[in-house]
């Protein structure tokens, strides 16, 4: 029989994550935390690498970190491999469960229009009030979580109610990324890889909820669709986190986000 894990999770953390309603879903995996838990829940706010550290080095098995702003996470990774702690981060579209299998048909799709793309389109929608770094930097990890390899990005245009960023594909195709803080369309980001012969998208809802992503793709072979998953990112998060834990083998997130790290620090070293 499974021991639930348990959690304790931090205002900051529930407010930003729903922790009490994803832990509440998962009853056989995780149940809340009396004074020692054996998983953390942390805002990815400014700071929250220290805050994830210090979580590690207190014995917590797992940790997770919800909505992480860009911060260079090597000291965490070196503590969490040292302890043998998972280190999940629940990213806005980035942990989309459409997006978890690296061999699936989805990530493969994306692949295929890639090696023959003309232009990548991508759209980010934040709620009225989102600043504007923090968009793009849930904007470029579901970008990166596509298996889509960005250089040469440069912020054209950037306001307090979103930004244009251009920038190039491994081939040479162009790249155009515009993230818009509005009302009047839920917060969602989208992903569009045009081919001399067809296309390949991918919608990507918000997170807390379990609106499925839609991916159609368009080849000379016809049109395809891939399977529908009615599971909110959050959710997944905790299940893939479950999962890091029972098997002792590290989820490779924070050797992800380093990557991207890495690229948001490009954008705000290039001229603009």
């Amino acid at each position: 029989m499974t021991t639930p894990l348990r959690v304790q999770a931090g205002p900051d953390a529930e407010q930003t994550g729903a922790v009490g309603a994803v832990v509440a879903s998962l009853p056989v995996s995780f149940a809340p935390a009396g004074s020692r838990p054996d998983v953390v829940a942390l805002a990815g706010a400014a700071g929250w690498t220290s805050n994830a550290t210090d979580a590690v080095r207190s014995g917590a098995r797992g940790v997770v970190v919800i909505d992480p702003v860009a911060e260079d996470p090597a000291a965490l990774a070196a503590a969490a491999a040292e302890a043998g702690t998972a280190v999940v981060l629940d990213q806005a579209w980035a942990g989309n469960p459409a997006l978890a299998d690296s061999g699936g048909a989805v990530r493969a799709a994306i692949a295929d229009a890639l090696a023959d793309a003309v232009l990548l389109d991508s759209v980010a929608w934040g709620t009225p009030g989102t600043d504007p770094e923090v968009l793009l930097t849930r904007h470029l990890a579901a970008i990166l979580a596509c298996g889509v390899e960005l250089s040469g990005l440069r912020i054209i245009q950037r306001n307090a109610n979103g930004y244009t960023v251009i920038g190039t594909l491994p081939g040479g195709a162009p790249t155009a990324l515009q993230g818009i803080t509005t009302s009047s369309v839920p917060a969602t980001a989208t992903v569009s890889v045009l081919t001399s012969s067809g296309r390949a998208d991918i919608t990507l809802p918000d997170a807390s909820a379990g609106w499925p992503a839609e991916v159609p793709s368009v080849t000379p072979a016809g049109t395809a669709t891939f399977p529908t998953i009615y599971e909110s990112a959050h959710r997944h998060s905790w299940r893939r986190l479950r999962a890091a834990v029972d098997s002792g083998a590290p989820a490779a997130d924070l050797e992800q986000f380093a990557a991207l790290a890495a690229l948001v620090g490009q954008l705000h070293d290039s001229p603009h």
